[in-house]
């Protein structure tokens, strides 16, 4: 029985003398790569950190969509389709503004979600403020016109006759229009490890718009070459010049930024008919002008 007993007992050692050997041969060094340190979880959070600061930066690069405009415009002219007859001068030919300001209010609408390659981004462009103002000086010479000649025109069937609209006198213009058209804008240097930089962006536009004008010829007794004292003297002296018009024109033009601060130009042409409100002095008859003219412009991104 105690033989029986030791056989038992040293069984037993030897069994845990394997297990205790089979622990030993684990390569401790080999599985610890499976273990996550404190200092993989702050590696991993210091990633996570650096990309959405960088998602941060470049949403600030390209947020500003919206922009407002303080434009001064170069040779503003107002050129008739064809000569206009003036009964006591030579024909009316055009005009140039003396000067010329324009304020303008408008959105860059994006036609993808991110820019491409974080570098160019093309867009669809809303101008719903383009408000002008143009000044045309008085033709040379001391008389503009004569209300004592008269123009006939048919209405209702009846042969009535009405003032020369006295195109030669000094003039104020006021425009409001609205243009749509394709723009790309470019960062060229969103690459470079320096983020103020990142800011500089270039964008060229094509815009097509409409517009309403209304055109005020002031007042002047003095340039009417009739000097006898008659009604239509004192009516053309004190009656309302003015007229109201419309028509399409077309914007090209280029801008740099840089944050919410840039400069721009942009070529401008259109056409315009003109025809008075004061019909019963004036007629109902319209006359076609096209304008052509440089904007310069300091540019605010919002």
């Amino acid at each position: 029985m105690l033989f029986a007993a030791c056989l038992s007992v040293l069984t037993a050692f030897a069994q845990v003398e394997n297990e205790d050997g089979r622990w030993m041969n684990i390569d401790l060094k080999e599985d610890s790569t499976e273990i996550v340190t404190i200092e993989d979880i702050i590696r991993e959070q210091q990633d996570v950190t650096s990309r959405n600061t960088r998602e941060m930066h470049f949403a600030d690069v390209w947020g500003r969509r919206g922009f407002f405009n303080i434009a001064y415009n170069k040779d503003v002219s107002l050129i008739p389709w064809h000569p206009i007859k003036e009964v006591y001068s030579a024909p009316f030919t055009g005009t140039t503004a003396d000067w010329s300001f324009t304020l303008q209010k408008g959105r860059n609408y994006p036609l993808h979600k991110k820019p491409i390659g974080n570098t160019v981004q093309i867009c669809l462009d809303y101008t719903g403020l383009d408000l002008t103002a143009n000044h045309y000086k008085p033709a040379s010479g001391q008389f503009l016109y004569d209300s004592s000649q008269k123009t006939q025109q048919t209405v209702d069937g009846k042969i009535k006759s009405y003032y020369y609209v006295p195109w030669k006198m000094e003039k104020y213009e006021a425009s409001y229009g609205m243009s749509l058209g394709p723009s790309i804008t470019i960062a060229p240097f969103n690459y470079v490890n320096y983020d103020p930089i990142h800011y500089l962006k270039f964008n060229v536009y094509y815009h097509v718009g409409y517009q309403a004008s209304i055109l005020y010829m002031l007042n002047n007794k003095e340039a009417d070459a009739n000097t006898a004292v008659s009604a239509d003297h004192s009516n053309m002296s004190e009656n309302l010049k003015l007229l109201w018009g419309h028509g399409m024109y077309t914007t090209f033009g280029a801008n740099m930024s840089w944050k919410a601060i840039g400069i721009g130009f942009e070529k401008r042409s259109g056409s315009t008919r003109y025809q008075p409100l004061n019909t019963s002095d004036f007629g109902t008859g319209s006359n076609g002008f096209n304008s052509n003219f440089t904007r310069f412009y300091l540019q605010i991104r919002m």
